[in-house]
């Protein structure tokens, strides 16, 4: 007997039990998922006996069919899918999936990665070449957050919109960790590299508050955020040396940052408003979690360094947790202006 028409026989001794779930070509096929399927008049386990026969219309059908089911149901559906993939192979099967419409691409995509499977980058290389949004890798400068649970990206082309960072190079949390060895949750790095956006990526679900997902595919640069490359305008960055130490104020933020060349770790604070004392602004915080404080009061007047030609606008005072530093700010408006003014020279 024909493989095919075993499949079907089978089935029939077991159309009599709706409630159970059935095994097709030793994929199991859940109850729920078969009663979803009649319910759209859809012959599901009979695609399927065809599909693992090598029934290239059937398999299309079980694809297409992904459009249909809730997510309650997706998730079985994904695990078979998953099972016909493995058993007509990536190179089969991606010729199939290659021929679908790009919704129907989008949610197969998502739907066998709610199977629990294996990322398909691994388990079906060629499968998930034909299922990927159209894209166009271009290079990016902008500000990345490692986080075990969700990455995140700000382009500096446009700082008020935040993605969801997908790392296909799987080096920026190595390259993150020896930027910083002890980052306080949500500290960017700088990062300049090449990818590409999309309103989609497999089963991830994207939160309101973000504006779509940032695809990594090569990394060109990353470095510890300063004033010359962060692209979130900060009111003031200071600077000083003797000992070396540097503060950011961002009202955009929401933060104040200090670290101290002898520290690596960087302190945070939330950001308040400042007040004005004689002719400066004070900013003063204290971490409620780690008990540290900090005072710092910017005074529009020329300073310097004291170990180059530049020029700053302000002079500024900090005091942090009852020791004194002092040295020179930078508006982010003037670290735009002596940028670009490097650059045409």
């Amino acid at each position: 007997m024909p493989r095919v028409y075993h499949y079907i026989f089978c089935l029939f001794l077991l159309s009599c039990n709706t409630e159970s779930p059935v095994t097709v070509g030793g994929v199991k096929v859940a109850s729920s998922l078969r009663k979803a399927a009649d319910e759209h008049q859809f012959d599901y386990t009979g695609h399927l006996a065809k599909a693992l026969s090598g029934d290239e219309l059937s398999t299309e059908k079980l694809l297409i069919f992904s459009n249909q089911l809730d997510s309650a149901n997706a998730e079985s559906h994904g695990r078979v899918l998953a099972a016909l993939m493995a058993k007509l192979g990536d190179q089969q099967f991606s010729i199939i999936t290659d021929k679908l419409a790009s919704e129907s691409k989008r949610t197969v995509w998502a739907t066998i990665e709610a199977g629990g499977t294996p990322p398909l980058k691994a388990a079906a290389p060629l499968t998930l070449a034909t299922l990927l949004p159209p894209r166009q890798i271009q290079e990016y400068r902008g500000l990345y957050v490692f986080d075990p649970k969700m990455n995140t990206f700000q382009d500096c082309s446009e700082p008020a919109l935040k993605y969801i960072a997908i790392d296909e190079t799987g080096a920026i949390e190595r390259n993150y960790r020896r930027l910083l060895r002890f980052p306080y949750p949500g500290q960017p790095i700088f990062a300049e590299v090449k990818g590409y956006k999309s309103d989609f990526y497999g089963n991830k679900r994207l939160p309101a508050k973000f504006a779509g997902f940032f695809i990594v595919t090569e990394i060109l640069e990353l470095e510890t955020k300063n004033y010359r490359n962060t692209c979130i305008p900060y009111e003031y960055w200071a600077l000083g040396t003797e000992p070396f130490w540097e503060a950011q104020i961002s009202a955009s933020e929401g933060i104040i940052e200090f670290r101290g060349m002898d520290d690596e770790r960087t302190k945070v604070f939330a950001y308040f408003q400042p007040v004005m004392d004689d002719s400066a602004k004070v900013y003063t915080a204290i971490n409620q979690d780690t008990g540290d404080n900090i005072r710092i009061a910017v005074k529009e007047e020329s300073c310097s360094d004291g170990m180059s030609d530049i020029r700053y606008d302000f002079k500024v005072e900090l005091t942090m947790n009852g020791n004194s530093f002092s040295g020179c700010g930078i508006s982010f408006a003037q670290a735009q202006e002596k940028g670009e003014s490097s650059k045409e020279n």
